[in-house]
């Protein structure tokens, strides 16, 4: 078993997710949430002060058996829902353990269920934590960072297979840390179009910020108590829910479509069963409200 390198993983994972943190901390800062803020500092420190050590030298055996790739993946997992929900408990906006850990997990899993039956009063630090998450999510976090890390896609590609479902990873070797990166650059596009929007529309620019997170992470975690409904406004229904489905389409079609692969992508089954469901429950829910 090659401790040192799984160690150097998980103390990259845990400073990439410090790295994450630190966002959501100036946006404490900025609001003048002191508690908040303070709970994540202290959140970032632990992250770091676990982190930096397990990463100061590069190990000589950079191997990754397969089942060490599923261990590192589940602990991954583990660590970053753990410290992830540490600022919910620190700044006593959601005081349990086990309640701050499922937020948390279904803000990084993108599954959308909460807890909270309140929104609208959380600090706007947390807030923006509980958004991002979902963000982070859309694209996999564990892809995301291990895209970072300085070593090969080949010794990260049994935790990128279990990390990701299906086969796509393995369709993308020996470039799936190249890919990954055109992907993310793509969703971070889309993401930055879909607040332009928004602002140009009038939404409030921290607003605009988080329901794009909620839309590209396909969650939908919301920040008003009646959802995108509160702002009773047309044109945001129109924005977002297109690019609800922008999003919801798989983004290997998009980058076969950058690969001016046009052909291939529009004949992509998933993609046309997709399409056919959305516009099937459209013309349903139309008919059962108006007909």
């Amino acid at each position: 078993m090659n401790s040192k390198m799984y160690s150097y993983i998980l103390g990259f994972v845990l400073k990439i997710e410090a790295v994450c943190m630190v966002p959501a901390a100036l946006v404490s800062l900025f609001y003048g949430e002191s508690r908040s803020f303070f709970a994540f500092l202290i959140t970032i420190a632990l992250l770091l002060a676990i982190g930096i050590p397990c990463t100061l030298k590069q190990p000589t055996n950079k191997v990754i058996y397969t089942m060490g790739g599923l261990c590192v993946a589940a602990l991954s997992w583990i660590l970053i829902s753990i410290f992830g929900a540490m600022p919910f408990m620190l700044s006593n906006v959601i005081p349990s353990f086990v309640d701050s850990v499922f937020e948390t997990v279904s803000g990084f899993t993108t599954t959308g269920a909460s807890i909270l039956k309140e929104v609208e009063s959380l600090p706007k630090g947390i807030l923006f934590w509980r958004s991002f998450t979902h963000w982070i999510g859309g694209m996999g976090v564990l892809v995301f960072m291990l895209a970072i890390t300085p070593f090969s896609a080949g010794s990260m590609l049994n935790i990128m297979r279990a990390e990701s479902p299906g086969p796509s990873t393995s369709k993308l070797v020996p470039k799936v840390k190249q890919t990954a990166k055109i992907l993310y650059s793509m969703y971070i596009f889309m993401t930055v179009l879909e607040i332009v929007l928004l602002v140009l529309g009038g939404m409030p620019l921290f607003d605009s910020l988080l329901n794009s997170f909620g839309t590209a992470g396909t969650g939908g975690f919301a920040i008003k108590n009646e959802s995108i409904g509160a702002y009773h406004n047309a044109y945001f229904d129109y924005v977002i829910g297109i690019f609800m489905m922008l999003f919801g389409v798989n983004f290997n079609v998009y980058f076969l479509i950058l690969k001016k692969q046009y052909k291939r992508s529009f004949h992509d089954e998933e993609l046309r069963t997709y399409l056919l469901i959305i516009g099937a429950a459209v013309l349903l829910i139309t008919l059962n409200i108006h007909g």
